[in-house]
């Protein structure tokens, strides 16, 4: 699979976040609740378009659940519904796009590693694909193992 990984986090024992952002230098964090019903419409359209980042990126469910869908390496999607205690680590240069499920609400934390907010880089501009994180992307991807690459053991 493209993403790192899927962990189960405890909400009530932070440590195993703690020693993810510890151990690979992540620096940021934010966190958004959202839902339809909070009209935030603009937010929605660009979390569902599809985009990548050029920083690694933490996701982590506090409450609610949402789908996350990641490209494949055949370039087909595959989709995750997570829910609260859900963390997944996103490399650099994956695309991806988020929804809310049936549910309509979700609460998150974004932890970030270099960038100190959510910065989507659009697949609808052609320059996204020659953009250095794509690119390195692509390059772990064709040699198939993108988590050993990334340092995840």
């Amino acid at each position: 699979m493209c993403i790192r990984d899927s962990f189960k986090v405890n909400l009530n024992d932070f440590s195993l976040v703690n020693q993810i952002v510890k151990e690979r230098f992540y620096k940021h964090t934010d966190e958004i609740r959202i839902s339809q019903t909070c009209k935030d419409e603009q937010f929605l359209e660009k979390w569902f378009r599809e985009h990548t980042n050029d920083d690694e990126q933490i996701r982590l469910i506090t409450d609610g659940s949402c789908y996350y869908d990641i490209r494949s390496k055949q370039d087909t999607w595959i989709r995750l519904q997570l829910s609260a205690g859900d963390l997944v680590v996103i490399p650099p240069g994956m695309y991806q796009r988020a929804s809310l499920d049936e549910d309509d609400y979700c609460a998150m934390f974004r932890i970030f590693r270099d960038v100190q907010r959510w910065s989507p880089l659009f697949r609808s501009d052609k320059r996204t694909d020659s953009v250095t994180a794509r690119m390195q992307y692509l390059k772990m991807l064709k040699k198939g193992n993108v988590a050993s690459d990334l340092g995840f053991k």
